[in-house]
């Protein structure tokens, strides 16, 4: 489904929707990096900001409008900017959902437009933004999510109710279809891993580090530096498919299985699709006392071309946060990697690293909040010595940001 679309959809069905609400996220951020070239600008550092960074910019500033078309039909439409769009508006995310009324213990709903899918517990999915609620930065696995892979079709999830079950619990299952993603699994390939917030749009592209296999005398000159991660190439439907339960608030664990069945060998407008496909777990407890624990593990891997680009991925992390004074402490260790089984031993793909978050949110108001973050990652990468780096880094960066919603 196409977003400018289904915002022309929206448009029209709000004139005569039943309600309409606007919600907006406007982060500014103050920043001190020691960091090499960032991953925005086509470097190989593992962070949003480095040395080169501005001081004082705008972290991302969102408009969100939601409209209850009928009694069971709902739709959002949510638009983005930040320091890195240069004046570019651009679609975050766009959708239609039908929420029937249960006539049972189960629950429905159908969604269908260009939207996150469920991997992850750092997000309030019903907030603004998809932007997590404890750090400033997401983890890796989130930060990778927020960039390369968004859902454009039909999700089905449904839940059955424990207290319309005399059961203690709820037990939800999610699938879903969707086209685009094909180009899913560049990023991590000749970028390798981040850990940051940056949400790419929909019509956005990214520039990838200046690396000698796609230039015009390398082993893969039909790949553009520039990728469009949401674009479609082969035609094919990709599809996930996962279960979760929860305890009450207390407990959650879900798990994903995604594939977005690309054939490998395709190439359109400097895009080659790549078959990537992934299993992905998490975890919530909430003992008590203000204490939260989470924990998210990703585990897959991607092929592009005749055995051209071929590696393993893995990424884990664990949060722990609680309420400190006025506010919210949080310490998130992160810890991800790239193993690759190809056929070009001149192009490397591997990659190991971890990286630690401390952050503290304090609210001022009920729309205003402080959250400062310390970053430190380190990371080996031996792909930095073709760009004349070394392949060895340490990133450390602190992050101020009042972040205003209404």
């Amino acid at each position: 489904m196409s977003p400018r679309f289904l915002i022309l959809a929206l448009t029209l069905l709000a004139t005569g929707a039943r309600a309409a609400e606007l919600r907006g996220l406007l982060d500014l951020r103050a920043v001190d990096a020691d960091a090499s070239r960032s991953f925005l600008d086509g470097g190989l550092g593992k962070t949003r900001y480095d040395k080169s960074s501005p001081t004082i910019g705008i972290g991302q500033a969102v408009l969100s409008g939601d409209v209850d078309v009928l009694d069971t039909v709902g739709a959002r439409v949510e638009l983005s900017a930040d320091d890195k769009h240069h004046g570019i508006v651009d679609v975050r995310d766009a959708w239609l959902e039908w929420r029937p009324v249960p006539s049972s213990a189960w629950k429905t709903r159908v969604k269908a437009g260009f939207f996150f899918p469920p991997t992850s517990v750092e997000v309030d999915y019903d907030g603004i933004g998809w932007t997590p609620r404890r750090t400033i930065s997401s983890s890796a696995i989130n930060s990778w999510i927020g960039e390369e892979v968004r859902t454009n079709g039909v999700e089905w999830n449904v839940r059955r109710l424990g207290r319309y079950a005399n059961a203690p619990y709820d037990l939800g299952f999610v699938a879903a279809v969707f086209t685009g993603n094909d180009p899913t699994g560049t990023l991590l390939a000749w970028r390798g891993w981040s850990i940051s917030d940056r949400i790419v749009g929909r019509n956005e592209s990214l520039q990838l580090p200046d690396l000698p296999v796609y230039r015009r005398w390398g082993a893969i000159p039909w790949q553009h530096r520039t990728i469009h991660p949401f674009r479609e190439v082969d035609g094919r439907l990709g599809y996930y498919a996962g279960a979760n339960v929860n305890v009450g608030a207390r407990q959650e664990l879900a798990a994903l299985h995604y594939d977005n069945r690309a054939d490998p060998l395709p190439v359109k407008d400097g895009q080659y699709a790549w078959r990537t496909r992934f299993d992905h777990v998490s975890a919530v407890w909430r003992p008590g006392a203000g204490w939260e624990f989470l924990a998210q593990a990703m585990r897959g891997d991607t092929l592009m071309g005749p055995n051209a680009v071929a590696f393993d991925f893995q990424s884990w992390y664990a949060l722990a946060s609680h309420r400190l004074g006025p506010g919210t402490a949080a310490l998130r260790y992160d810890r991800f990697s790239t193993t690759e089984h190809d056929d070009l031993p001149g192009d490397p793909n591997n990659e190991t690293g971890h990286g630690v978050a401390l952050a503290y949110n304090w609210p001022l108001s009920r729309s205003l909040a402080v959250m400062t973050e310390l970053l430190e990652v380190q990371s080996e990468r031996p792909s930095r010595v073709l760009v004349r780096e070394q392949p060895g880094q340490t990133e450390r960066s602190f992050t101020a940001s009042l972040r205003w919603r209404f």
